[in-house]
């Protein structure tokens, strides 16, 4: 996507994109309801659509903050905050309506993610040769591995 820093054209390249993801995915409060839907049976609580546009607000700036001259996450993002506030009035309502506190929770006041840690056993990795890079943004220094997940998840179940 061509860069342009008109505010004007990034707006009218954000309606663009959603008048385009429109006729591939159907009406935002369909695409969104069905999203929140999942997102409510994947996580085990109610989501409100509103609350996919927030989060997807917040991954596409995560995506602008590593790539800053990236316009699509930018131009996305819009979208994003867009049909979340198409969503705020409903999602605020039935928060109301429920009594819940839908306040602002501080980190410190929430508990930290942890993520579950495990060991591949070495006899199932392999180093695999990577190609080179494209150009100097896409160069890492780490790398690849491949693991046969046939044999990781016979050693699994018998360390059980």
């Amino acid at each position: 996507m061509t860069i342009k820093q008109n505010p004007y054209d990034l707006l009218r390249q954000a309606s663009d994109i959603i008048s385009e993801r429109g006729e591939n995915y159907g009406g935002i409060e369909d695409n969104f309801q069905l999203i929140a839907d999942l997102a409510s049976l994947r996580l085990g609580r109610d989501i409100h659509p509103y609350e996919i546009a927030v989060i997807m607000v917040c991954v596409k700036n995560a995506r602008a903050f590593s790539t800053p001259t990236h316009m699509d996450s930018r131009i996305d993002a819009m979208n994003y905050e867009a049909f979340a506030a198409t969503f705020a009035q409903d999602y605020l309502d039935q928060k109301t309506a429920a009594g819940t506190d839908i306040g602002y929770k501080k980190k410190t006041d929430l508990k930290p993610a942890t993520v579950a840690k495990f060991n591949v056993p070495k006899s199932n990795v392999e180093t695999l040769k990577t190609p080179k890079p494209i150009s100097s943004t896409t160069a890492t220094s780490s790398t690849a591995y491949s693991v046969n997940l046939d044999e990781l998840s016979d050693e699994i179940i018998e360390s059980k």
